[in-house]
């Protein structure tokens, strides 16, 4: 890891400051408000890492600037609060890279104003602290070693007015050894002065029995020791090639070769019409770590099928930080991405194998594939029929969404004949009543849905009567017809009698009659019950009208007695009747006779008759009137 300056451990309120290892590096700049007031920032940066900064050593309260003349000469301290500290966010040179879970650099950016009067000579600013991280490797004793920020205001015989310049970012924490970095380690400065770069030594500054002076120590100031022959200013870091910065564009390149925490000094030179106005340096720590992480593509395997077009993808690789994903569609360039877990809609059902490279364009790459099914789930439906009365054959047809090579299965329950069917239709009677469950399977590539209605079957009446007394009967005789109906479990709501056609009385389960004429009657009985199922049942009810007996004599003499010419049984049947002399003249004659013949004004005698009954009866005979 690298940093800049970073603060110490104790706070304000320690009474005995402890020897803290916890910096990683720091700069100082200033920018000029007007008159004698100037800005001063001092960015820190710590070693928040448990494994390295054992006591936990947090920023300072207060972070002291030392404020000296030009010639070094001590004039006073200025305290900077301490703002809150930031995460520095660890951005790796190389995907391949994994670093531990415990890495962690914070950044803290103190500042404050300063009243520097304009002096021939200017000022000097510093900032001390110690002491470094053990782990740094480039620097003997390391944890004996503080560090100086110090930045230099130039006098009025210089110019009159300055802004020093500011580097514009941190270099990457880490880096993957043996793998080449170029990073932009340029500055930015407010007057816009000339700007050169140049590795340089960074001072030491502070030590473990003093490691939070109150005062900074007057410049000049020492050099941190580089552990020789090995490190020097112009080989800091073990790199092949070695590292160098362009002197212009601040570009720095080097290729680690080493593992190891590593302290590097970065130098801007500010140049106005040719005069070095200032030295702004800047202490920072590289740590470099094998790029040997084990780098795994992983694809999550399908967990939803027949889910649709749209599929999401779960990433189970290790080691991975970016991504190459192709979904697999032929002849097609555009079914790619590059997120962790992306999403992907597909134009058509199929099978497609889905690629996954973890670290593309990367030495440590690594590839899976995943066959994923991407089909949608069949829709099947049928129409049940109406309620049904009693059992009667049923068509049901399968319909929905589904492929021509979908396979139907049919469930018609117990209740069902056949209780199970395959096809697109299927021929059923259901002999039990009640509610009947059916369901259609529809299987289609390897999707399955079903759909289920129910099959109502209510109870068929069996209409059934009785008839009380039974016929043949004479005309006139009081018949009751009597409802026996077998229900079947249902309930009879309504009864529809009619006698040849004709509605006979209101609903009731019984019908009394009484017949007017002789002949075959048909009875009809109509049942419906309460769930609307009917049926009818009907018998012939024969009625008779009795025999007929034709006297030889009457007597219309006005006793009362054997007045008509009375034929039993006549006024019951259609007839048709001629009375004869005996010289064969029609004396009488009438149609449906009805005993009301008495001879008006004949004499007395013997007479003939003819009577023709419509059944094809005919009766001939004398009869003999008397007075």
């Amino acid at each position: 890891m690298f940093a800049r300056c970073s603060s110490a451990l104790a706070t304000a309120f320690l009474v005995f400051p402890l020897n803290a290892t916890h910096i990683v590096g720091g700069e100082i700049y200033y920018d000029h408000l007007g008159g004698d007031q100037y800005q001063v920032t001092l960015k820190l940066y710590r070693d928040c890492d448990p494994n390295t900064n054992v006591n936990g050593t947090d920023y300072d309260a207060l972070a002291v600037i030392g404020v000296f003349s030009g010639d070094g000469t001590f004039l006073f301290t200025h305290s900077l609060t301490f703002p809150g500290a930031q995460s520095v966010p660890i951005v790796l040179d190389s995907p391949c890279l994994t670093l531990p879970p415990s890495l962690c650099v914070e950044s803290a950016l103190y500042t404050g104003v300063l009243t520097l009067p304009l002096t021939p000579d200017g000022y000097q600013l510093s900032y001390q602290r110690c002491c470094r991280t053990p782990a740094i490797v480039n620097v003997t004793n390391a944890n004996d070693v503080g560090l100086t920020c110090t930045i230099r205001v130039p006098g009025q015989t210089v110019v009159a007015s300055n802004s020093s310049p500011r580097f514009d970012q941190l270099p990457p924490v880490a880096l993957c050894l043996g793998q080449p970095l170029s990073f932009d380690h340029s500055a930015t400065d407010p007057d816009g002065d000339v700007l050169e770069y140049l590795l340089c030594t960074p001072f030491a500054g502070a030590d473990p029995i003093n490691p939070i002076p109150a005062q900074p120590t007057a410049p000049p100031y020492a050099f941190i020791p580089w552990l020789a022959p090995t490190y020097s200013e112009g080989y800091p870091i073990d790199s092949d090639p070695a590292i160098a910065i362009d002197a212009s564009t601040g570009q720095l390149t080097l290729t680690p070769s080493v593992q190891g925490s590593f302290v590097i000094g970065i130098m801007v030179r500010e140049f106005r019409d040719g005069v070095l106005l200032t030295e702004s340096r800047r202490d920072f720590m590289f740590k470099v770590v094998a790029c040997d992480a084990t780098v795994n593509s992983g694809i999550v395997p399908q967990q939803l099928f027949c889910a649709g077009l749209t599929m999401n993808f779960g990433n189970a690789s290790g080691g991975g930080q970016t991504w190459f994903w192709d979904f697999g569609v032929a002849a097609v360039d555009n079914d790619t991405a590059v997120v962790a877990t992306p999403s992907w809609t597909y134009v058509d059902q199929g099978v497609y194998t889905v690629t996954l490279i973890a670290n593309p364009n990367t030495v440590c790459a690594d590839t899976s594939t995943s066959v994923f099914q991407v089909f949608i789930a069949p829709e099947p439906l049928f129409t049940p029929p109406p309620a049904m009365c009693g059992s009667e054959p049923v068509t049901l047809v399968a319909e929905g969404t589904f492929s021509a090579e979908a396979a139907l299965e049919w469930d018609l329950g117990a209740g069902g004949d056949p209780p199970y069917a395959t096809g697109g239709q299927v021929v059923a009677e259901f002999t039990a009543t009640g509610v009947h469950t059916v369901s259609l399977t529809a299987t289609d590539n390897g999707c399955t849905a079903t759909y289920t209605a129910d099959v109502t079957v209510y109870p068929q009446p069996e209409a059934l009567f009785t008839a009380f007394p039974l016929d043949p009967q004479l005309v006139g005789v009081p018949v009751a017809f009597t409802d026996a109906t077998a229900t079947q479990g249902g309930t009879i709501a309504t009864w529809a009698w009619t006698i040849n056609g004709i509605p006979a009385g209101s609903s009731s389960s019984i019908l009394d009659w009484i017949s007017t004429w002789p002949g075959d009657y048909e009875i009809l009985l109509t049942v419906t019950t309460m769930d609307g199922c009917t049926d009818t049942y009907s018998m012939i009810y024969t009625v008779e009208g009795g025999p007929i007996t034709i006297p030889n004599v009457f007597s219309p003499n006005g006793d009362d007695e054997n007045e008509a010419f009375h034929i039993e049984n006549v006024d019951h049947y259609n007839n048709q009747l001629r009375i004869y002399s005996r010289w064969g003249n029609v004396v009488y004659e009438a149609t449906n006779y009805k005993n009301e013949w008495k001879g008006g004004g004949l004499s007395e005698g013997t007479y003939y008759y003819v009577l023709h009954i419509t059944d094809d009866r005919e009766y001939a005979g004398h009869v003999t009137l008397l007075r």
